[in-house]
């Protein structure tokens, strides 16, 4: 692994001159310095002269001259005229923001088609820092995996985090390549786009997506505060941080996800509005999206029983408290499932944030730009759900059969952070988060075979894969999941 250390650097080192303003027609301190000293210094070809005609002439006051900036370090005999300096110098800076404020008023659109407005109506509260620092103190490190994908794609996305995402809020964009070919890497393309994009380079064969992402959330920018996971096919909408940023700030322990909208495999340059709807599992830890009971189009914030893994905002410090990712988990597939359980049973809790929007291109296993071994990913979820299923087990071995008996490596950290964390049961898990999943384990069945009690009696419905029929509306309504308030609200231990 290596890490191209000139951007990262480049924003760590801040300039600690000692000029009083800052602008291009000041001086800094070295130079502004040196400038008095030649200026004062008589010449030796013309000395008398020089002193003829400073013995006879009055120097005009210092105030008088051309501007500089001075360096009180080097020259302590002019600290009674810093409050002139200042006061000359102050107003550039504010000519220059004013002056920059107009040119981004005025950018140019982006080589993109601009993405539909999406966001439903009362976000205006929903952008704001609730503490009024306007999110100063929440540096964020983009961190985005690639592995075989295409430029145009990869540059896509990065343009559209640079036109929508206020640069004040970001530490770094990393881009971490996890295996991909020096032709594949882009370093040069997307380095020039804008310096706030780094590298984090995995050789070939790469370690894979969950471990590609540990790394990037251990070599990122040592002032961020806030880990926002997005992928190199996507395309960021308006406002689309600042609403997570208040939900973090709001929540500190939350997994804020923005609403996704659908970009067609196809075309990238469509923008399709999505669907509001919650992120679950089925008992064979097969993630779905599900809506059970219709929703009223709101800019509140909502939980959601499961994150989908790979778009969504955390804290640096509540990730590390978690310690995701389990190291035992190899490849592909499961990072998700573990978030989802650690996050909801150990403290916190998951959002979807409805005035935050990013697109995302949906793609089918034919346009997958790499491969997925089947098995590892079988593996990951066994894994899982030997330590965190407890007593429900049995009924993710029942729809899948295949993940009995493998090897999954030893599980003694796993159990003994489980522990350390004090996280709850997936009981109660059941009964206060995933309503659905609760009834589901009374009517899992396997679609397309014959054997009783294990096989399902109709088809398969077409929104599940593990079920021939879902919950009833109106039994989904009757059990209230638990609120934000009491899941929120301290514990006697914290009192």
């Amino acid at each position: 692994m290596s890490r191209d250390d000139a951007s990262y650097q480049g924003q760590l080192n801040l300039t600690t001159g000692a000029t009083t303003c800052r602008s291009s027609t000041c001086s800094n301190s070295r130079s502004g310095a040196a400038a008095l000293a030649a200026a004062s210094k008589p010449s030796r070809n013309n000395s008398s002269t020089n002193n003829n005609t400073n013995s006879n002439s009055k120097k005009p006051p210092l105030w008088a001259r051309p501007r500089r900036c001075f360096s009180l370090r080097k020259l302590p005999q002019l600290a009674s005229f810093v409050l002139v300096v200042v006061a000359i110098c102050s107003s550039i800076p504010h000519a220059v923001s004013a002056e920059a404020n107009t040119k981004a008023k005025a950018r140019p659109p982006p080589s993109f088609p601009l993405p539909p407005e999406v966001r439903p109506d009362g976000c205006g509260k929903e952008v704001e820092d609730p503490n009024g620092d306007n999110f100063d103190d929440l540096k964020v490190s983009i961190i985005i995996p690639y592995r075989n994908e295409r430029l145009d794609h990869i540059k896509g996305s990065l343009e559209s985090i640079l036109y929508y995402t206020p640069k004040r809020y970001l530490s770094e964009i990393l881009f971490v390549s996890d295996g991909n070919p020096i032709e594949q890497i882009y370093l040069k393309e997307l380095r020039s786009m804008s310096k706030l994009v780094s590298f984090l380079v995995i050789p070939s064969p790469g370690a894979g997506l969950i471990e590609a992402k540990m790394r990037a959330v251990a070599g990122a920018a040592l002032n961020s505060t806030v880990l926002v996971f997005l992928e190199p096919h996507i395309r960021t909408n308006r406002q689309w941080l600042q609403p997570l940023l208040r939900r973090i700030r709001l929540y500190p322990k939350v997994l804020a996800m923005p609403m996704l909208d659908p970009i067609p495999q196809d075309n990238f340059n469509q923008y399709l509005r999505g669907t509001s709807g919650q992120w679950r599992f089925e008992w064979n830890l097969n993630l779905i999206f599900s809506e059970p009971v219709p929703r009223t189009p709101s800019a509140t914030p909502y939980m959601s029983p499961a994150t989908s893994g790979g778009i969504f905002a955390i804290r640096r410090d509540w990730w590390n408290e978690l310690g995701l990712y389990d190291h035992g988990m190899i490849g592909w597939g499961g990072d998700h499932i573990e978030a989802t359980l650690k996050v909801w049973r150990c403290g916190g809790h998951i959002e979807v944030v409805p005035c935050s929007h990013v697109g995302h291109l949906f793609r089918d296993p034919d346009h997958r730009p790499y491969p997925v071994v089947v098995e590892q990913v079988v593996r990951n979820y066994a894994r899982i759900a030997e330590v965190w299923l407890e007593e429900y087990l049995p009924y993710f071995y029942k729809v899948k059969p295949e993940a009995n008996g493998m090897e999954v490596g030893d599980l003694s950290a796993a159990f003994k952070l489980k522990e350390k964390l004090q996280c709850k049961s997936m009981k109660w898990y059941l009964e206060n988060v995933d309503r659905e999943m609760e009834w589901e384990k009374d009517h899992i069945c396997i679609p397309g075979c014959d054997i009783p009690k294990i096989c399902c009696k109709g088809p398969q419905h077409p929104q599940r894969t593990t079920l021939d029929k879902i919950m009833p509306v109106e039994l989904y309504k009757s059990r209230p999941t638990i609120s934000l308030q009491e899941l929120t609200k301290p514990s006697r231990s914290e009192l």
